[in-house]
């Protein structure tokens, strides 16, 4: 099935109440699980450390560290660095304070000097130092990021404001580079706003956003490795957007990426479903969205122009499935199914793109995140 033993890493929510969402998972997770998945599919259990909600599990370039960030919307949240042992186990570093709640994600900037912080729940943006051994350090930048003028957004005031009106205010998910310039999709403002990387000062240097439909909440983007493209997943409509990506007169300020194509990633448009993860195999012949609600992964074939084809459909046998993972050699996907509390294997057939649920399931309480150990 593969092609050798992989370590992985796979993120619990351990405080189920600090959350801008509310999981209904049976019971809470402790912190960081350390797994091995060998060839032949099997799950086992390793190590566990505890951290608060380790949401997002970011690896350095080094290949020696990784991040975890820590969600919370009580107070800023927390990125912990580990360093990887040579037996795959985990010993703490050090950790930074970002500047926002609810903080979702990290981007090293290309020569790994800096890094770009995403905090969801009040959409600040931190630019911070990186040494050699992947160390966060000075703030160099922080700020709000929002297009709608004061008055007409309001930052919610708690959780259940949050459930009810995600999109009165901004929301900031992710941050990817490109060439000399960064985006960032923001949900709450259904838009990917568009930064100049002055990579000398380490500065984003605003220059214009990308508006996507109303109410669509653009949330997570997959960049293709040999196109000029790019795919964003848009939570609310269950949708991913194929856009292209325009590196022309790169003095001029304009847009970026300009939006060709749109696929729905789940059959019944009516259904309470919300996209979660998305991602591109590892030959990127194969486009993959996870459906919250619809618990489902949505297959695409990615055509030579980039622009998708719709393949397949299949259950990931178990509620909202939070994120997935693809084993570096692209021959399984393990799935965390957040509100059943367990991880599922399926074997991926490297031709055609198909997903085969296998025997293999691993309860792991209220999962949220999963990376591979160097992916």
């Amino acid at each position: 099935m593969l092609d050798r033993d992989y370590n992985l890493f796979v993120g619990t929510y351990s405080d189920l109440d600090v959350l801008a969402h509310q999981p209904y998972a049976p019971i809470p997770g402790k912190g960081i699980y350390a797994m091995t998945l060998d060839r032949k599919g099997k799950l086992t259990l390793d190590n566990t450390y505890e951290a608060l909600n380790p949401a997002v599990l970011i690896p350095h370039s080094n290949g020696r560290s990784i991040y975890a960030i820590l969600e919370t919307i009580i107070d800023e949240g927390d990125i912990f660095r580990y360093e990887i042992d040579a037996d795959g186990s985990l010993s703490y570093c050090d950790q930074f304070r970002a500047s926002g709640r609810s903080t979702c994600y990290l981007a090293t900037a290309p020569n790994q000097d800096a890094a770009i912080v995403i905090n969801y729940w009040d959409a600040i943006i931190d630019v911070v130092d990186v040494d050699g051994d992947g160390r966060l350090g000075e703030v160099r930048q922080s700020f709000k990021q929002y297009y709608r003028p004061q008055g007409q957004w309001r930052q919610v005031t708690d959780r259940e404001d949050h459930w009810g009106n995600r999109q009165v205010g901004p929301h900031a998910h992710c941050a990817h580079f490109w060439h000399d310039w960064v985006f960032i999709p923001d949900l709450g403002e259904n838009a990917i706003f568009q930064y100049r990387w002055d990579a000398t000062a380490k500065q984003l240097v605003g220059e214009t956003h990308i508006k996507f439909e109303a109410g669509s909440g653009p949330r997570h983007m997959a960049m293709h490795p040999g196109l000029d493209i790019c795919y964003v997943s848009n939570e609310l409509f269950n949708t991913v957007c194929v856009a292209e990506l325009d590196a022309s007169e790169p003095s001029v300020i304009k847009p970026r990426l300009i939006p060709i194509q749109y696929e729905s990633t789940i059959d019944n448009r009516n259904n309470v479903s919300y996209v979660s993860e998305i991602k591109l195999s590892p030959d990127a012949r194969f486009l993959y969205v996870s459906n919250r609600g619809d618990d489902s992964l949505a297959i695409f074939r990615v055509l030579e122009d980039g622009r998708l084809e719709r393949s397949g459909r299949v259950s990931t046998g178990g509620k909202f499935p939070r994120h997935f993972a693809i084993t570096p050699c692209g021959g399984a996907v393990i799935v965390a199914n957040q509100d059943s509390g367990h991880l599922r294997v399926f074997a991926r057939d490297i031709d055609t793109g198909a997903l085969e649920m296998t025997k293999e399931i691993q309860d792991i309480p209220a999962p949220n995140y999963i990376r591979f150990h160097g992916a």
